[in-house]
């Protein structure tokens, strides 16, 4: 091998590592250097699921949200049920529902605290939600579940009638 191809391929393995280093890196957090990848800055950490219903759907399913806490201290967490506006529907009648069931979650500032390496699980049921039936109140129907965290949380939904447990996406700062 020639002295300038070592040069050649010394300088690629340079830029590779160069490379990979920046693409590790996060977006910069409140007060200080980027963080890891996927970091987001630092909490708040808020993942959102999305949809939150079965489109055109004549009867009501269940839902389930599992929220886990990936951190070695506690974690206080917001569940917001949300419809197409963006308005937390906790405490709403859900569609459909007989007898008449609410929207769970939390409201505003307030928290449930969730124990290192434990899961919160949310169960409720989906809302019917065709579009023409007399009476049906689209602005209770459920489209986005937000989650925010002050800790690394991984959040994932099993609907019934879906084949497969989905996960949520952590929302980019």
């Amino acid at each position: 091998m020639s002295n300038h191809s070592v040069r050649v391929c010394f300088a690629f393995l340079a830029l590779t590592f160069l490379l990979s280093l920046i693409a590790c890196v996060g977006p910069p957090g409140p007060a200080g250097p980027p963080g890891p990848s996927g970091s987001g800055g630092g909490p708040p950490y808020t993942w959102v699921c999305t949809p939150a219903h079965w489109p055109n759907m004549g009867s009501n399913s269940r839902a389930d949200l599992y929220v886990f806490n990936g951190s070695t201290v506690a974690a206080n967490v917001a569940v917001h049920i949300l419809n197409k506006d963006g308005v937390n529907l906790f405490g709403q009648v859900i569609p459909g529902t007989a007898p008449p069931a609410t929207y769970p979650g939390q409201t505003g500032a307030t928290t449930v605290p969730v124990a290192p390496a434990n899961t919160l699980i949310v169960t409720w049921q989906t809302p019917q939600s065709y579009t023409n039936p007399p009476g049906l109140d689209q602005t209770k129907v459920s489209t986005t579940v937000r989650v925010v965290s002050d800790q690394p949380i991984a959040v994932g939904t099993n609907f019934e009638g879906n084949f497969s447990p989905v996960p949520c996406s952590l929302l980019p700062k």
